[in-house]
C-alpha cells in the first residue's frame, strides 16, 4: 500500500505481523513508523525495541520478537536499513516471518528495496517513495490551513518544486513560511522566493529547463544567482557536467527508474525528473555537451584554463547546440 493509505488501513481494522516500510522519502518513512507505533503500542518505552546497522544483533532481535508485551497488547521490533538475503533469513527471523508470534510485530524501515522480505505472506509493504508535486502541494496547503495561513495551489506547487518534493525539506520550509507570515497571513510567491533555499541541484535543473525552453536570459539569470550566493565557477561547471552526464545516462538507459537510480547512486525521483528533462533534448546534443564539459572540467582541474571562462563558454555552447 502507499503511505497515504496507511491511516485508512488501520482505521478499517487491518493488521499485519510484519510491515516493510520502504522508499526514498525519509519523512514518509518516519511518519509511517510513528503511525504504526501510535496505533498499536501502549508504553512504547517498554514495548518498542529498535535496531540499526550498528546495533543489529540476531540474538537480540530474536529475543525481542519472542518477548511478551508489557502493559500493552502489542510489542514492536524495529529494524532500520535491514537488507537480508534469502540465506540470511533461514535463521530464526525466517521462522518468525512464516509463523509470527501473537502480540509481536516486526517493522523493517528501509530506504531501498528488499525483495527477500516480500516473499512472505505476513509482510505488508508500505511504499514511501517521493510523492508527485500535486500531492505535496495538497499537504502544504492542509498544513498551512491548520496554522490559519493561506497558500494558493500555485504557491504550494512552487514550494514543492523548490524542495524537489523532498518531504523533510517541504515540512521545514512550510513551517518556516507559516511562522514568517503569521496567523491569518498569506504565503505569496515573493515570500517563497525570499525564504525558500533552492539547492544547487534544483538550480541546475532550473537552468537546464530554461535552456530547453529557449529562455536563455532566464538561464543566465540562474547562473548569476548561483554566483551571487557564493557558488564558485568551478563548482557550477562541475555541477552542470554531472547533471548532463545524468541526462545522457537516462536518455540511453532501458532500465527502470529504480534500477537507473541505483546505478547512478541518486534518488529515484531525481531519475524521473531527469527523464522528463532529457526528453526535451536530442541525445546527440546531450552527448556533445557532456564531451565538451568533460574537456572543460579536465582543463580547469589541470590548470590549463580558467574556471570562470570555461563555465560561461560551456553554458553558451549548451544554449546554441
Amino acid at each position: 500500500m502507499q503511505f497515504t493509505e496507511l491511516k485508512k488501513s488501520i482505521e478499517s481494522g487491518e493488521r499485519f505481523s510484519v510491515y516493510l516500510i520502504e522508499g526514498e522519502d525519509a519523512y514518509f518513512r518516519e511518519s509511517a513508523l510513528k503511525t504504526l507505533i501510535n496505533a498499536f503500542v501502549r508504553e512504547p518505552s517498554l514495548n518498542v525495541a529498535t535496531f540499526d546497522k550498528e546495533t543489529f544483533d540476531t540474538g537480540g532481535v530474536l529475543a525481542s520478537l519472542n518477548a511478551f508485551p508489557l502493559l500493552s497488547e502489542t510489542r514492536m521490533t524495529v529494524l532500520k536499513e535491514y537488507y537480508p538475503t534469502v540465506a540470511v533469513l533461514k535463521g530464526g527471523i525466517k521462522e518468525f516471518l512464516e509463523n509470527p508470534v501473537k502480540g509481536s510485530v516486526l517493522i523493517v524501515v528501509n530506504e531501498k528495496v528488499s525483495d527477500a522480505l516480500k516473499k512472505f505472506k505476513s509482510t505488508c509493504v508500505i511504499s514511501c517513495g517521493k510523492a508527485d508535486a500535486a500531492v505535496v502541494a495538497r499537504w502544504i496547503r492542509a498544513t498551512a490551513r491548520a496554522a490559519d495561513v493561506s497558500v494558493s495551489e500555485t504557491v504550494a506547487l512552487k514550494i514543492a518544486e523548490y524542495c524537489l518534493s523532498d518531504m523533510t525539506r517541504v515540512k521545514n520550509e512550510t513551517e518556516k513560511l507559516t511562522a514568517y507570515v503569521g496567523t491569518g497571513g498569506t504565503v505569496t510567491e515573493e515570500t517563497v522566493d525570499l525564504l525558500v533555499f533552492r539547492d544547487s541541484e534544483y538550480k541546475i535543473f532550473e537552468m537546464t529547463d530554461h535552456v530547453a525552453k529557449r529562455r536563455f536570459d532566464a538561464a543566465i539569470s540562474v547562473v548569476n544567482e548561483m554566483l551571487g550566493r557564493g557558488e564558485t565557477p568551478q563548482r557550477i561547471l562541475s555541477a552542470i557536467y554531472n547533471y548532463f552526464r545524468r541526462l545522457l545516462v537516462v536518455s540511453v538507459s532501458a532500465e527502470s527508474d529504480a534500477e537507473t537510480a541505483t546505478l547512478l547512486g541518486i534518488k529515484e525521483y531525481a531519475v524521473k525528473k531527469a527523464r522528463e528533462q532529457a526528453s526535451k533534448f536530442r541525445v546527440r546534443a546531450v552527448k556533445a555537451a557532456v564531451d565538451a564539459l568533460c574537456d572543460a572540467d579536465y582543463a580547469v582541474k589541470s590548470g590549463k584554463a580558467e574556471a570562470d571562462a570555461e563555465m560561461w563558454i560551456n553554458v553558451f555552447k549548451i544554449m546554441t547546440d
